[in-house]
Order: C-alpha cells, then structure tokens, then sequence
C-alpha cells in the first residue's frame, strides 16, 4: 500500500511538471509570434499606390521642443489612411483639405528631454524631480526609413508598409 501511494504522488508530480512546463511553453510562443504576426498582416498589393511619402523634422519655439512630420500622397480618392507608425511612434493621419491632391499628415511631437533635474546625494533634495517619458513600443519592426500605414476596406482595417520615406531638410534655421 506505501509502494503504490509513493508510486501515485510520483506519477501525480511529473504530470503537473509536465503540465506547468506546457504552459510556460505556451506563454513564450505566444509572446513571441507576436510580431510575426503583425508581419503577415501586412498586405502586399494595398487598394492604392503612394506617390509620394517623405517626412520633416521640424523644431518648435522653444529649446527641446521638436518632432516629425510625415507626409503621403496616395493616388486613390476612396481610400481613407487611418494612421501611421513611424521610429516607434503612432499617430492618426489628417487628410490635408488645401490640397488639391489625397495628400495625409501626420504629426509626431518628441518629448522635451531638456528638464533640469536635481541630482544630490540626498535623495529627499531630488524629490520634485519627475520621471523621464518613455515611448510605447509599437508592433512593428521598423527601420528609420520605413512606416506602417494603416487604412480601412470594408470595415477591416488593413496595414501597408512603406519602405522609402525620404527625409527632406527642413528650411528652419537650428
């Protein structure tokens, strides 16, 4: 009777081994393919071609205020972009109204990494100090020159990656 119960808590503790190492598995490869998966979303053949697609850095009036503008020019008037992530940022696309072409902006603000921060021995002396921003990651890998559009067909929303934004320099004076 001692041999079978020895035997039966062994065969009990492997099983929930093997069952907690499934789940760990599990959890890892989901975590993972995640980006893999943003990846197959992306379409090949979009509904529309950009003519155009190139971005800005501008700076605003003050020291440390800065960002990107990204601009696109698509050839199809049916299609609304919705968005666009660029160098780990996201933001919502605004179809330019003046234009005579289906040309979209959009507007990435940095954050103002010019605070002066209290540094002392003392840790109580560096209380009012605030904590730096940190930028959302985005579910997609991209390269300095490259942007996800997204857009919407049927109620769906797809996403198109487009490889050749240029950078072109901005008149403002540093």
């Amino acid at each position: 009777m001692f041999c079978y119960i020895t035997l039966n808590i062994n065969t009990m503790n492997k099983i929930g081994y093997t069952f907690i190492f499934g789940i760990v598995v599990l959890a890892f490869s989901c975590c993972g393919s995640s980006k893999l998966n943003n990846e197959k979303k992306l379409q090949q053949h979009p509904p529309f071609k950009i003519t155009k697609a190139f971005y800005k850095t501008w700076f605003g009036g003050q020291p440390g205020v800065k960002g990107y503008s990204v601009h696109f020019e698509i050839d199809a008037s049916t299609i609304v972009l919705d968005s666009v992530f660029f160098r780990n940022m996201s933001t919502k696309l605004e179809r330019d109204t003046t234009a005579s072409k289906n040309i979209y902006l959009g507007v990435f603000i940095l954050p103002n990494r010019m605070k002066n921060y209290i540094l002392h021995k003392d840790p109580k002396k560096e209380f009012g100090n605030e904590l730096p921003v940190s930028l959302e990651k985005i579910p997609f890998e991209l390269k300095a020159n490259e942007a996800i559009i997204s857009y919407k067909v049927a109620n769906k929303t797809e996403y198109y990656k487009a490889s050749n934004v240029e950078e072109q320099i901005s008149s403002q004076k540093l």
